[in-house]
C-alpha cells in the first residue's frame, strides 16, 4: 500500500494538470528541446503547429513511442496520418501504470490513469508568392481522461472512490509566415477555448499555452530556431534554441537547449527511400533522460 501511495504522489507531482501541457511530442521536438514552432517542414508539425499541413502534398503516416524520464510506468504514444488535401488525423496517449494491485502484490500491470487526445487538423495557405508565404492551421481535439479507483482507507479498494472518465473538446490555432525562405515566424496557441473537465469544486482547466518562434536559414540544409513557450495565466516562460542540419541526403542531425528548466536535446533522422527512422532524447534538470523512437512512411500521391 505504501508503495502505491508514493507512486500516486510522484505521478501527481510530474503531471499536475494534463499531458496536453507536455510540449515534446515527436523525435524532432524532443531532439531540438521544443524549438520547433517555426520549423515546420515535417508531418510532426500537427503536434506543435498545424499550419505546417498547408505544405502537405502526399500521404504520410508517423508512429512513435516515448519512454518519459526513463520510467517504465509512464509511456507516451502517438500516431498521425496526413493527406495531400492538407488534413490530418492524429492520436496521442499517455498512460501511467503500476505493477500489482491494491488487494494483492501480483506482477500484472494495473492502469492508474490514461489520457487520450484524438485530433482532426487542417492547414490553409493564405499567401504564397515569390517572396513570402503565410499559412494558418487548427486542431480540433477530443480530450479524454480516465482514472482508476482509489485504494480507500483500507488500502484494498474498499470505500474508495470509483473509477471515472471525463471528456471535453479543445481547439488549437497555429500561424506560419516566411520571407524569402530565409526568415520564418511561427506561433501556436493550445487550448485556445479554455476547455475544462469535472464539475463544481472538482472542475479543472486544461492548461493553455502559447509558443512563439523565429527560424533563420543561413544556408541550405541548416535551420536555427529561437523560441519561447509560456503557460497562459502562470508566471512561467521557457526559452529554447535549436538547430537542424541535413548532414547528407539521408541523415539529419538535431540539437537544442532549453532554459527554465534547463534541458538539452539531441536527435537523428535516417531516411531510407520513403521511410524515415528517427530518434530523440531530452534531459531533465532533476529526472532522468526521456527517449523517443518514431517511424514515418511517405506514400506517393
Amino acid at each position: 500500500m505504501k508503495k502505491n501511495i508514493l507512486l500516486l504522489i510522484f505521478i501527481q507531482l510530474i503531471f499536475s494538470q494534463s499531458f496536453s501541457e507536455f510540449s515534446f511530442s515527436g523525435a524532432k521536438s524532443m531532439g531540438m528541446a521544443g524549438a520547433v514552432v517555426s520549423n515546420i517542414n515535417d508531418s510532426e508539425s500537427v503536434f506543435y503547429n498545424p499550419s505546417g499541413l498547408a505544405n502537405a502534398n502526399k500521404y504520410s503516416a508517423i508512429f512513435g513511442t516515448s519512454k518519459l524520464y526513463n520510467l517504465d510506468f509512464i509511456t507516451h504514444e502517438f500516431i498521425s496520418i496526413s493527406f495531400p488535401n492538407k488534413m490530418a488525423f492524429s492520436f496521442q496517449q499517455l498512460s501511467t501504470n503500476s505493477k500489482g494491485s491494491f488487494s494483492s502484490e501480483s506482477s500484472s500491470s494495473v492502469n492508474l490513469s490514461n489520457e487520450e487526445l484524438v485530433s482532426f487538423s487542417q492547414g490553409f495557405n493564405l499567401l504564397d508568392d515569390a517572396n513570402s508565404t503565410l499559412s494558418i492551421g487548427y486542431n480540433v481535439n477530443a480530450l479524454i481522461f480516465s482514472q482508476a479507483g482509489s485504494a480507500g482507507p483500507n488500502g484494498d479498494g474498499t470505500f474508495g472512490l470509483p473509477s471515472s472518465k471525463s471528456t471535453t473538446f479543445g481547439i488549437d490555432l497555429g500561424v506560419h509566415a516566411s520571407l524569402r525562405d530565409k526568415i520564418v515566424f511561427g506561433a501556436f496557441i493550445k487550448n485556445i477555448n479554455n476547455p475544462t473537465i469535472g464539475r463544481g469544486s472538482s472542475q479543472s482547466h486544461f492548461p493553455r499555452k502559447m509558443d512563439l518562434g523565429i527560424t533563420y536559414n543561413p544556408f541550405n540544409d541548416l535551420y536555427t530556431t529561437f523560441a519561447f513557450e509560456r503557460i497562459l495565466g502562470a508566471d512561467k516562460t521557457s526559452f529554447r534554441f535549436g538547430a537542424e542540419y541535413n548532414l547528407t541526403n539521408v541523415l539529419t542531425v538535431r540539437s537544442g537547449i532549453q532554459m527554465n528548466p534547463n534541458r538539452f536535446g539531441f536527435g537523428l533522422t535516417y531516411n531510407i527511400r520513403n521511410i524515415e527512422l528517427s530518434y530523440g532524447l531530452l534531459t531533465h534538470s532533476i529526472l532522468s533522460t526521456s527517449n523517443v523512437v518514431s517511424i514515418k512512411v511517405n506514400f506517393e500521391k
